[in-house]
């Protein structure tokens, strides 16, 4: 808890001390002012943006700062985007097609050159921070967190020294004459290159793990955090959990001590289920860690270890919430499937079946800074299988850096992203889509399906089990629970359990787990268990009575031969129906025709047919008919012939019998065609999205930078060939619509001076 188990890896006494006056006297140094010249437009000028911060919130894509490859004039080099960008979401549009078109799509700007109005401070411009969402409730409200100044490039006319980390959160209301505002969550660094999730419903976010590193505050300017390219850093322990309800309220810091190899990660992901457990859960993948570092010590990003994805570590939110002075409960769980390789600066997004019986994270491209990889491929971790799906991999174009968001039900738009093989990013604004039930990629962004309920990929119902639009039957991972505490937790739902998961709670799992401290749990069971036995036995005794007086009472029957009562000779007399058009009795065919040795019932037709009908004994069935309902005949519906017998419970078809109604005649000849499959109507509407969008055709877009000549102060960089830009899309995948000569999977990522990542 707090600094023990936070921000330093629980350090002695005395750096505590120095700690604290470290932070008062940073509260009162001077507080710096905005930049006079913030730098080129970051649309006009765009040519690479990555690690920056996003969000959609209220229909609007915000996209803040960030690292920014600019092309001023042909001249490409690197600076920090001083302005916060915002997109449209409420209307359908094309990234290929100019801002100045129908269907183009416009990018507001909007430079943070104001200061906070409580304190005159100006609005940082950051990197690897964290945007959240915010309670619904403030529809029109942002919350920054954490992030660093970009110490790569100085001399960058927008470029201003790092402030304090007293206030590491800042809040943005587009309402408000004076939208930007700062507040403390009375903790003493400003975390970045963290894994953050929250949940929306109760207001709370969390932050989990994270560094810091020169350019965090004004005391990591010198040593021993001083590397412009800033791969030195002190990582942080814990994950704080954040009240964006009341800003005012210290941000609680909780040990992760249970987690995998207990060490601090950066650059790793965390998602939020709420369908999960009473509270939902949190899952955190991959990120980095530097085992057997100590306090006091540095760390480098080429150096130290991945988390494989080979596990996962799990938060029950239920076991914190229901007690905030504890820890509460991390899991691990195995994975299994076609794992990826691990990696750091990834993007994920999650999206759960529409009846909740599975959850699907998709996982897209990455880097690993270790051996200087890059990686362009998307995997998908369904749960609760816990099983690994590749979707595709091996693409052209790797992305270290970016941001991914769920917008609606199934479309997901990557923001930004260092494209190691370019020099200037081919998505001319940023931003692409994936759809996430066909997974295709495209350049279309469709408001009008942002509420169609999402698919389940075909190449993920081999996981699930069930369809498209849910039912899955795996329910738990194939190897068992690593921890059996964890099943407990899915057995449990703020939502309905699927009613396709199997009822067994059979699991098996290679070490058991403390659960979650309750209060008097035993009791609680019990006498919640002895309550819903006393009311089952109450309901049955008053059935039972009910159904005995019901017995007694004789039924009204019609006017015709008397209906055989039930008898307990051994001997019972077969009864045989009459021919549909003769007198003569039918019997059914070999052993269809055996009696039931169950009492017979009394089978009562309804009161307004003819008085003359017979009824019959419940259990016998004339081909065609139904079960307990009598054949009745109304005078004048003869048939004209006596019908060909048809074995099994099926209408017999015949030519010349008389139609009752032909209000059903189109719906007839429908059905002669065959039943209307489910999963083919759904595929043909999904590929109409995509190959007949709402606007009108693509323009050609020519690059603004196939005419340009690059250089920077350090290097010449040759402008990418100009090519045709692809048309609309959509069916291709992003390999297929990025750079026609992909490099390999794995690209070399050059770290020249200047150019840093």
């Amino acid at each position: 808890m707090g600094l023990s188990s936070g921000w330093l890896p629980r350090p002695p006494v005395a750096p505590l001390v120095l700690i604290a006056v470290w932070a008062f006297a940073v509260a009162h140094v001077g507080a710096q002012q905005p930049p006079k010249n913030a730098g080129p437009d970051p649309v006009e000028n765009f040519c690479m943006r990555w690690w920056s911060q996003s969000v959609v919130k209220n229909n609007t894509l915000y996209i803040d700062s960030g690292v920014q490859r600019f092309n001023d004039s042909g001249d490409v080099y690197l600076g920090i985007n001083n302005y916060l960008l915002t997109i449209d979401m409420t209307r359908t549009w094309d990234w290929q097609v100019p801002s100045n078109e129908s269907g183009g799509l416009t990018i507001d700007v909007e430079r943070k050159n104001v200061t906070s109005p409580s304190t005159g401070t100006a609005v940082p411009n950051l990197i690897r921070g964290h945007l959240f969402h915010g309670p619904y409730n403030k529809s029109d409200t942002i919350y920054n967190f954490g992030g660093a100044t970009y110490m790569n490039n100085q001399s960058f006319e927008g470029y201003r020294q790092p402030d304090s980390s007293q206030y590491p959160l800042w809040t943005y209301d587009r309402t408000l004459d004076s939208p930007w505002d700062k507040h403390t969550i009375q903790q003493v660094w400003q975390p970045n290159h963290g894994a953050a999730a929250e949940d929306t419903g109760r207001g709370f976010g969390f932050y989990l793990g994270g560094q810091i590193d020169m350019g965090t505050s004004t005391l990591t300017l010198g040593q021993p955090f001083r590397d412009p390219t800033q791969n030195l850093y002190m990582p942080l322990d814990g994950m704080l959990v954040i009240n964006l309800v009341d800003l005012d309220v210290r941000a609680d810091n909780i040990s992760t001590s249970s987690m995998k190899r207990n060490s601090p990660r950066v650059g790793g992901a965390l998602e939020y289920i709420d369908a999960v457990g009473d509270s939902g859960i949190l899952v955190a993948l991959g990120g980095q860690i530097q085992p057997g570092l100590k306090f006091g010590e540095i760390a480098n990003r080429t150096k130290g270890e991945l988390i494989d994805f080979n596990t996962v570590d799990v938060f029950d939110l239920d076991s914190y919430f229901s007690d905030t002075s504890s820890n509460g409960t991390w899991y691990e769980q195995a994975t299994t499937g076609d794992i990826p390789a691990p990696r750091i600066d990834f993007c994920t997004v999650y999206v759960s079946a529409p009846d909740n019986s599975s959850h699907h994270i998709y996982l897209y491209s990455g880097f690993d800074p270790i051996n200087n990889k890059a990686y362009d491929d998307v995997a998908v971790l369904s749960i609760p299988s816990f099983t690994w799906t590749t979707l595709f991999d091996n693409g052209g174009a790797p992305r270290i850096g970016h941001n991914c968001h769920r917008v609606g039900k199934r479309q997901m738009v990557t923001v930004g992203g260092n494209v190691t093989t370019l020099p200037c990013d081919w998505e001319l604004k940023g931003v692409a889509f994936l759809e996430l039930s066909t997974v295709k990629w495209g350049s279309v962004f469709y408001s009008n399906i942002t509420d169609t309920e999402y698919d389940v990929p075909n190449q993920l119902l081999s996981v699930t089990g069930g369809k498209a639009s849910g039912g899955a039957t795996a329910s738990e991972p194939k190897q068992g629970w690593t921890e059996k505490g964890l099943g407990e937790v899915f057995r449990k739902s703020r939502y309905t359990i699927p009613s396709t998961w199997p009822t067994s709670n059979n699991s098996s799992g290679t070490r058991d787990s403390t659960s979650p401290k309750k209060n008097n749990v035993g009791a609680i069971a019990g006498g919640v268990v002895g309550g819903v036995a006393a009311l089952a036995l109450l309901a049955g005794l008053l059935f039972f009575r009910h159904r005995r007086r019901l017995q007694k009472e004789s039924p009204s029957e019609l006017h015709g031969n008397e209906i055989p009562r039930p008898s307990n000779d051994e001997e019972k007399d077969n009864y045989e129906l009459k021919g549909v058009n003769s007198d003569e009795p039918v019997e059914l065919p070999g052993p269809e025709a055996q009696e039931l040795s169950a009492p017979r019932e009394f089978v009562e037709a309804d009161h307004d047919t003819a008085t003359w009908a017979s009824e019959l004994p419940g259990t016998n069935t004339v081909a065609g008919g139904v079960h307990g309902k009598p054949i009745v005949r109304t005078p004048g519906d003869d048939l004209p012939e006596i019908p060909e017998y048809t074995p099994g419970l099926r209408r017999p078809s015949s030519a010349g019998r008389r139609r009752r109604s032909s209000s059903s005649s189109a719906g007839s000849k429908k059905a002669g065609d065959g039943p209307q499959v489910d999963g083919q109507q759904r595929v043909e509407e999904k590929e109409d999205y995509f190959s007949k969008p709402a606007i009108g055709p693509s323009a050609k877009v020519e690059s603004p930078r196939s005419e340009d000549v690059f250089q920077t102060p350090h290097e010449r960089v040759s402008p990418p060939e100009a090519g045709p830009v692809a048309q609309n899309d959509v069916g291709l995948s992003r390999a297929q619509v990025s750079p026609p000569e992909p490099s390999t999977k794995h690209t070399e990522v050059p770290m020249a001076p200047g150019t840093a990542l």
